[in-house]
């Protein structure tokens, strides 16, 4: 039998950050500035969300807790850079947030004209009787697919290599594999981040619970302030 070997060329790294209850306090804090740009802004923008509000740009020039947040996640894109064999002395070049409740959703979209790009997580989810729920988690991944089956208002990561399994067909398994998924999800874990390259398709799945659930995005370049 011919000798083989398979080469995992091109591999996306998507970088996962938990700062943990550490960061509870700028959590709250993240939380009710979101509210309050939201009361001066109801009428927020429209981008890839369908429903929805998203806010204006540049959140960190307005809230000290998102110059908090701007410094951490510039940390970690840096971090990210460094691990995948870029180079760092990235900047955030905006900070926005969204707030989505049943029947949101957000279509398929990159932020292709950026560096790097990604989406912090304050809290999990404010429930229909106004409870916020922060719930932490010491063990945080992606999960195979696009959703857990049932919840809606997941991230999705797409495959940017969408077309490439078209003709081959994927073995069914407990275990998938990474070469035959074309997505990932992640469902909010308050005091997490995500970093992926730009160029990375995300959308997020319809809501289906009555819940509220913020989510803060962010772009960034290479420079100096």
């Amino acid at each position: 039998m011919a000798t083989s070997q398979v080469f995992p060329l091109f591999p996306t790294a998507v970088g996962v950050y938990n700062f943990g209850k550490d960061y509870h306090e700028v959590n709250k804090a993240l939380v009710k500035d979101v509210f309050t740009e939201q009361e001066k802004d109801p009428e927020g923008h429209t981008r890839s969300n369908m429903g929805g509000w998203h806010g204006r740009m540049k959140m960190e020039e307005r809230y000290d807790s998102f110059k908090t947040l701007r410094l951490q996640i510039e940390d970690c894109v840096n971090d990210y850079c460094i691990q995948t064999g870029h180079t760092d002395e990235l900047v955030i070049e905006r900070l926005w947030a969204n707030i989505n409740k049943k029947g949101d959703m957000n279509m398929g979209h990159h932020h292709g004209m950026s560096a790097c790009t990604g989406v912090y997580y304050p809290i999990n989810e404010i429930r229909e009787d106004g409870k916020h729920f922060y719930e932490y988690s010491n063990s945080v991944t992606l999960s195979p697919g696009s959703w857990n089956g049932k919840d809606g208002g997941s991230l999705c990561l797409q495959d940017p290599a969408y077309g490439q399994n078209i003709q081959l067909k994927s073995k069914r398994s407990n275990n998938p594999s990474p070469y035959t998924l074309e997505f990932f999800h992640f469902y909010p874990v308050a005091g997490v981040l995500i970093v992926m390259p730009s160029y990375l398709i995300h959308h997020v799945t319809p809501f289906k619970e009555d819940k509220t659930r913020i989510s803060i995005s962010f772009v960034c370049k290479y420079g100096t302030d």
